[in-house]
């Protein structure tokens, strides 16, 4: 448990707590220029080095400089443009940020991807880009870290397993020669003004001695201090005490029933279940005793957010205890990951702090302390619903409302099909309905409870653009069912192989050769045929998860998928159809324009978000950046504000309860997305805003309702072409 106190102040400053003078530089990196400028788009720029992907660009002068102008379309899911050096590449290791000036020259809300170089890992990719949104008329400066710190090792030191490590490059930097600008899945045609592209804020050389290990007894990061961090057992102990007086003295809103509905609101019909209805132009849940009920929710809650694996990793700890004694119940061991390093792992062993430190907090009743402080805490936040993938045992206390979660796994997948969590199912095979039937015959417990807001029945299906699934199965094996069923489809629709030749402009020479073939055809030339099953593939999915769902607990809302990313009108519309709930995760800064295509009106749930930062020890800030915890609350308010006057919206679920480890979860994330945090300590300014949101939000809701100040959030435009987003499997949410 040494602490080298060198590194340590050596370190502080990654988390800007304080400003030193000691670092151990090497003299050859510690001379580089202020900026580099990478594109400037003055005179001598040649529009050559610009690609654009459905996009026209020119050069203007304006605000007294020459400027990149693009003008993006909707052909693509994703159009921009690539700005390409014309020759040779720069080394950007030496610096922290690449910066962008950039403009929204358009009349509407530009989101928008910025991403420095091209990794062929999709993970480094994702890494090497940051999300925005700008608004008509907004002139920002965005910065890309390329770093994970704003200091660097100057010698190699592989830290396995995480999204972002301390010290590393988030992909080779070496040989620098693009930088890609795209709007996110549009719904408008945009207008964009770049300018000033250039690497900026010189990185600090750091020697590597002394930084193992990086991880103390509480799964914290060791190398700063930040207010509220965790330093001893006594401050574990001394937080519960308090925290049981502030419990006690704000014990929840006093308009809350026992479920958390209104109880000083309308009276509706009581059904002795959740259920959904519009009540005065708005969507609301409708609790059992017949009150209007907002999700203001929190998802993973458990004790075992912060487990992290110590395979390969375990000189990261300066505190792993022997396993034959009382804290040997946190050990254990997980199989494959869905990405990072663990994905190449048949196995590893992990150690769970959240646990771990409960145990030290609390003693031998530590699992019931946790239920018990987790309810009040909900409650007394002004919260009312547990979200995705909660503790069975939390959830079925009969305390706080929550969602069930099913995962379907097991099934035959469309082999070709890409996706961020994996391929999607073949549901024309019968492993798809037999898979989900036993994912869901050990959900007898919720059947007939009236605290189950609904089944979440999977999470962020990549269902790509429009038809990209119907092309997978194409693509796929002849033994693909999905693919014997298109053929059926079209043996009924063309009768004879040359009819089909002739509309899709192939040569096939038999059904048989189209079978076995895995090319595919030209999609605008076959997209009737595409788009009709890819429809197919939607409602058969979402029509048996309905079907077996409801067999099996007809009373409870069926809260669909998550859905992620951006998604088809046939995915949204099917979704309309077959759930009582449009879920969705919607990683974004406010959601009012959430909204659903022409002639859908069904209530929505948000099922995730969050902000992050990194001023509390955390080394990645998540999905979406906040600048402090106090912006971060801040955030917060903006967000279910703008949900809270959505007509639509019924609620929304932040994700999620307690901190990742900086060693990351199994996929290496490592994000700050707690509303407490490794040591079970609450982020008090994000609980003061949610608590502030919580109190007032039937009286917020409802007032806007009855006077009219709900936002309708602006119907998305339905282009009439084939929209193409090839890479959309590659970013996560």
């Amino acid at each position: 448990m040494k602490l080298n106190i060198q590194f340590f102040v050596r370190c502080c400053l990654t988390f800007l707590l304080v400003t030193v003078n000691t670092f151990a530089t090497a003299a050859d990196k510690n001379h580089v220029a202020d900026s580099l400028i990478l594109f400037d788009f003055e005179k001598g720029f040649d529009l050559d080095s610009v690609y654009p992907n459905d996009a026209n660009v020119s050069l203007i002068n304006q605000y007294g400089s020459q400027q990149l102008l693009v003008e993006t379309g909707m052909k693509s899911g994703a159009p921009g443009v690539t700005i390409k050096r014309p020759s040779g590449s720069w080394n950007l290791g030496s610096y922290y940020h690449v910066k962008m000036d950039i403009t929204n020259a358009g009349e509407h809300t530009a989101r928008i991807i910025f991403k420095v170089g091209d990794p062929e890992d999709g993970m480094e990719a994702w890494q090497m880009e940051i999300r925005f949104d700008l608004e008509p008329g907004q002139t920002k400066t965005v910065s890309d870290d390329i770093i994970t710190t704003p200091w660097r090792f100057t010698k190699p030191l592989k830290l396995l397993a995480m999204r972002a490590a301390p010290g590393q490059e988030k992909s080779d930097l070496s040989a620098i020669d693009q930088v890609k600008v795209t709007i996110n899945s549009p719904s408008n045609e945009h207008k964009l003004l770049i300018d000033n592209i250039r690497a900026t804020n010189p990185v600090h050389w750091v020697e590597p001695e002394g930084f193992l290990p990086f991880i103390d007894r509480f799964g914290q990061y060791k190398h700063a201090q930040w207010p509220g961090k965790t330093l001893s057992v006594d401050d574990l102990r001394q937080q519960a005490i308090e925290e049981d007086r502030e419990l006690l003295a704000k014990p929840g809103p006093s308009d809350f029933n026992q479920y958390g509905g209104w109880k000083n609101g309308p009276q509706l019909k009581a059904t002795g279940y959740f259920r959904v209805e519009k009540h005065n132009g708005a969507w609301w849940f409708v609790d059992p005793l017949g009150r209007l009920f907002w999700s203001h929710g929190v998802g993973v809650v458990h004790a075992g957010t912060a487990v992290t694996g110590t395979t390969d990793r375990e000189n990261y700890f300066e505190w792993l205890p022997e396993k034959s004694g009382p804290y040997g119940e946190f050990y254990g061991k997980a199989g494959r990951a869905s990405h990072g390093y663990y994905k190449t792992l048949a196995e590893r062993e992990t150690y769970n702090f959240t646990a771990s430190n409960l145990y030290q907090k609390y003693g031998e009743n530590w699992k019931q302390e946790f239920d018990r402080v987790t309810h009040a805490r909900i409650r007394s936040w002004g919260m009312n619903s547990l979200g995705v993938a909660s503790d069975k045992q939390l959830t079925t206390q009969s305390i706080t409302p929550y969602t069930e979660t099913v995962w379907v796994r097991g099934t035959k997948k469309i082999e070709a099909s890409k996706g961020y969590w994996g391929k999607f199912h073949d549901v024309f095979d019968p492993s798809f309905r037999r898979q989900l039937k036993k994912s869901l015959s050990n959900r007898q417990h919720t059947v007939d409870d009236p605290w189950l807001l609904g089944f979440f029945i999977e999470n962020e299906l990549s269902w790509g653009a429009e038809g990209s699934l119907a092309i997978a199965t194409l693509a796929s094996p002849a033994d693909q069912p999905a693919k014997k069923e298109f053929l059926k489809d079209l043996k009924s629709k063309y009768k004879t192989i040359d009819k089909l030749n002739s509309v899709w402009g192939t040569t096939h020479k038999s059904w048989n050769a189209l079978l076995e073939t895995t090319g595919t055809p030209s999609e605008a030339r076959a997209w009737d045929d595409i788009q009709a099953f890819y429809k197919k593939i939607v409602i058969t999915y979402f029509s048996t998860v309905r079907s077996e769902m409801k067999k099996v607990a007809p009373n409870a809302l069926y809260l669909g998928c998550r859905l992620a990313w951006a998604n088809s009108d046939i995915v949204i519309r099917t979704a309309g159809k077959y759930t009582d709930v449009i879920s969705m995760n919607k990683y974004q800064y406010n959601v009012t324009n959430v909204g659903l295509p022409e002639g859908v009106d069904k209530p929505i749930l948000i099922g995730e978000f969050h902000f992050g930062s990194l001023d509390r020890g955390a080394l990645h800030l998540g999905v979406v950046e906040a600048k402090s915890q106090s912006h971060r609350a801040q955030l917060y308010t903006e967000y279910v504000n703008s949900a809270l006057l959505n007509p639509y919206i019924i609620g929304t679920h932040w994700f999620q309860y307690a901190e990742q480890p900086p060693t990351g979860r199994g996929d290496g994330e490592n994000y700050n997305v707690g509303i407490v945090d490794l040591a079970d300590k609450p982020f008090t300014e994000l609980v003061e805003h949610i608590r502030e949101a919580g109190y007032r939000m039937y009286n917020f809701r409802s007032s806007a309702a009855q006077n009219n100040k709900m936002v309708q959030p602006k119907k998305p435009v339905s282009p009439d072409i084939i929209q193409v987003d090839a890479d959309a499997h590659t970013r996560s949410n």
